[in-house]
């Protein structure tokens, strides 16, 4: 991975994006789209601090998509899902947690850049080599 970005906040908002990306995939592979308003309504916004890095990232989605991710709704029971008329389908839980994860790593990397960035400028700055 490119770590010369040490935008955190452009490591955010292109995380979220990505993760867009993956709910969106995974949503048309398990077919959770009869009207297509769930890929529609996918929204990611990145606040920052005062200093421009991330403060936190929100994610918004039509409410009724994580029902199906657990297979419930509609009178179907969280105990009852799976074994009737509606399946799991597990498009959110799974993606999301696997990609904050990576977003952990991602955010690592670009810290431990920083701190890289900052000795070098600070020793030769201070002209010792």
């Amino acid at each position: 991975m490119a770590t010369s970005n040490t935008d955190l906040s452009l490591t955010a908002q292109a995380w979220a994006d990505i993760v867009i990306k993956r709910w969106e995939e995974k949503v048309v592979r398990l077919k959770v789209y009869k009207t297509g308003a769930l890929l529609k309504s996918f929204e990611a916004h990145v606040s920052t601090q005062a200093n421009g890095n991330p403060a936190f990232i929100e994610f918004a989605f039509n409410y009724y998509g994580k029902f199906v991710d657990m297979g419930v709704g509609n009178g179907i029971t969280k105990n009852m899902a799976g074994n009737g008329q509606r399946r799991v389908k597990q498009w959110y839980s799974k993606t999301f947690f696997s990609q904050v994860k990576r977003l952990g790593e991602i955010i690592s990397e670009k810290y431990a850049y920083k701190a890289q960035l900052s000795i070098i400028t600070n020793i030769t700055t201070d002209g010792t080599k």
